[in-house]
């Protein structure tokens, strides 16, 4: 898999006339759900070749997209990129926290990693989760299109909590995995033997009846709340702006 997605953003390298600094599957890959039938999603950060795009009254071309069946390649410009990492923006750290690197410029991939690691807002990331959580939960609470939908909708939820519980309890930033987050979060039993059975499901792509959700909705639900006062005491991050403006123009020269 790897050989055909770095051969495929070679072609876009060319056709678009840009370099790519840094490119990774994300989704459910990066996950550790994905099953035979997931899209295999691919982010990249890049920067256009001709510098001159940046001092032209036009604006340069900030996201490239590429879509071929189970293919989803979408990379973000150099200076949009940066501007999503000062507001800690949550695709962003799961594009650099993914385990599935496909290009990788050693210099800035470093900077990135330690600017994302000493700057990047928890109690950003705690809210975004959050949301996500709450939002699949509302999607559960209706009738549901069908059960493989039902099951993704899940793995969401569960994902999105995990997260959260292993910000909160830990305090730094979590993998994506969420095999390693159900070895380091402390949960209760009951609700770590039906997350392992949801996610092996999903890894499998089989439809099983979740005949315990009313249950399970209940009990999330009255976690939200001490999880929704938790993140308010998570830490805020810290400007990065300069280091950003120096990594840009380093990049530029």
């Amino acid at each position: 898999m790897k050989e055909n997605l770095i051969s495929k953003l070679k072609y876009l390298e060319k056709n678009e006339n840009m370099t790519i600094l840094m490119a990774a599957v994300t989704g459910s890959h990066s996950f550790g759900v994905s099953s035979a039938h997931s899209d295999i999603d691919v982010r990249f950060i890049y920067v256009h070749n001709d510098k001159r795009t940046y001092l032209s009254l036009s604006q340069p071309v900030e996201v490239i997209h590429l879509k071929q069946g189970l293919y989803d390649m979408e990379g973000w410009d150099l200076f949009k990129s940066s501007r999503l990492t000062v507001k800690s923006n949550p695709a962003l750290f799961e594009l650099f926290q993914s385990p599935i690197k496909l290009v990788t410029h050693p210099d800035y991939l470093r900077k990135m990693n330690d600017l994302i690691t000493d700057c990047y807002s928890k109690k950003t990331l705690g809210h975004h989760y959050y949301r996500m959580m709450t939002d699949n939960l509302q999607q559960l609470a209706k009738p549901m299109e069908s059960e493989r939908k039902e099951l993704k909708t899940w793995v969401q939820v569960y994902r999105s909590y995990l997260i959260l519980v292993y910000i909160i309890q830990q305090g730094s930033l979590p993998p994506l995995s969420v095999w390693e987050l159900l070895d380091v979060v402390s949960i209760d039993q009951e609700m770590k033997t039906r997350m392992t059975r949801i996610f092996k499901a999903k890894q499998k792509d089989e439809c099983m009846n979740i005949n315990d959700s009313e249950k399970n909705l209940s009990l999330l639900k009255g976690k939200s709340l001490f999880l929704k006062n938790e993140i308010t005491k998570l830490p805020p991050g810290k400007n990065m702006e300069t280091e950003l403006n120096q990594l840009i123009w380093t990049i530029l020269k």
